[in-house]
């Protein structure tokens, strides 16, 4: 079949028969010239000027930020430096003038979680990068996502199957220094079972209220209004603050961190939509503090905070069961304590996506795989989300 393939592909170039030519043409010639002007692009880039600097171009805004929350319009060298990146020698900036031609960007960042003001690029030279961005789930991607056909090369998304993981915090292993999660396989240290803190359990004993919500995004896909109702109706005390509940605590307050340390024993990490490794800074935020989250997504959450860590809900069949579980453990604050294990062991990092495509960008293996989605569309959404939770409300 191949080489029959293969001889029907040379009869359509030495002979111009109108189906062969379209097929010739469109489905493979234009597509081949240019992986191979590319990949001689990126050869001449690796023999001739691997050290040279990587300029970064983030076409879109970030939503309404225009340049993406940093601090300046254009980072070079000495924030990649300041930030510890292992690669220093990239430039990252919003400003489209930079540079003499859109064209002399390495790469260049889209926000696709909604639709950007402005034209696409008018034109594009084989070596360049387009890298497709967003931290929402594929329940709040307001993009089509229609640009298929080869034209997004990486993606940088909170997905932990991303080229470039653009997630929010990472746990170190004190001892080694190494980044331990997210990962798709991280290798865990044991130590829930043999933990024990006389002196935390004392301090937790105060603790007078069952639960805090912070939330801000009502009716939510994932139902977790429902579900906190649920556990309100078990009589399992949830103080909701935010849009969608009755109490205020405005953001960064410091009242708002210390009470989570004094007053709640349990943080509701609730997302929006059940989607794989979707997890946000709700999670973080809670592991923060001296509080057990109690999460409800779609992600596996092993693959973030090691176990004993935190409280799945979607492990439980019943909210009745995930109640009684709660109250037990405030029952008992040696066996609540022991959700702090990990702290003896890791440390949470604040990450930097920029920093880890820098160093993509100069990765001569990276560079030298020419890789396109032809179907982004597809790659994000299919088998993505689900509706239906494991816990029954």
């Amino acid at each position: 079949m191949l080489l029959f393939g293969a001889v029907l592909l040379m009869v359509c170039f030495f002979f111009i028969y109108d189906n062969c030519l379209v097929v010739s043409i469109n489905s493979y010639k234009v597509l081949d010239d240019h992986n191979r002007a590319r990949a001689a692009q990126i050869k001449q880039d690796v023999d001739g000027q691997s050290s040279r600097t990587r300029y970064i171009l983030l076409y879109t805004g970030f939503f309404e930020e225009k340049r993406w929350g940093l601090l300046a319009e254009t980072l070079g060298p000495d924030y990649f430096s300041m930030q510890h990146c292992p690669v220093t020698n990239c430039v990252l900036t919003s400003y489209h003038h930079l540079l003499p031609s859109v064209t002399d960007y390495d790469a260049l960042v889209f926000h696709v979680a909604t639709r950007w003001d402005g034209p696409l690029p008018p034109v594009r030279t084989p070596h360049q990068l387009y890298v497709a961005a967003l931290m929402e789930s594929p329940a709040h991607t307001k993009h089509t996502l229609s640009l298929d056909g080869d034209y997004f090369n990486w993606t940088m998304t909170y997905r932990l199957d991303s080229d470039v993981v653009f997630n929010y915090l990472n746990v170190v292993d004190l001892e080694s220094g190494e980044v331990i999660g997210p990962a798709l396989h991280p290798s865990w240290r044991n130590g829930y079972d043999e933990y024990s803190n006389v002196t935390l359990a004392g301090t937790v004993s105060t603790k007078h209220k069952m639960a805090a919500q912070f939330v801000s995004h009502c009716g939510a896909l994932s139902g977790r209004d429902r579900l906190v109702k649920k556990m309100q109706s078990a009589g399992f005390q949830v103080d909701v603050y935010g849009t969608c509940g009755p109490l205020k605590c405005p953001r960064g307050n410091p009242e708002c961190d210390q009470m989570l340390d004094t007053v709640y024993w349990f943080y509701l990490s609730f997302e929006n939509s059940l989607c794989v490794d979707y997890v946000t800074e709700k999670l973080y935020h809670a592991l923060e503090h001296n509080i057990v989250p109690v999460v409800f997504g779609g992600a596996d959450y092993n693959r973030f905070m090691p176990p004993g860590s935190y409280i799945d809900v979607q492990d439980y069949k019943t909210v009745n069961e995930l109640v009684d579980y709660l109250r037990y453990l405030m029952d008992n604050p040696d066996e609540y304590v022991k959700y702090f294990w990990w702290k003896q062991h890791y440390a949470l990092d604040h990450t930097n996506s920029y920093c880890d495509l820098c160093v993509k960008l100069h990765s001569v293996d990276a560079r030298e795989r020419v890789q396109y989605y032809r179907n982004i569309k597809a790659w994000w959404y299919d088998d993505a989300c689900t509706a239906k939770p494991k816990i029954e409300f």
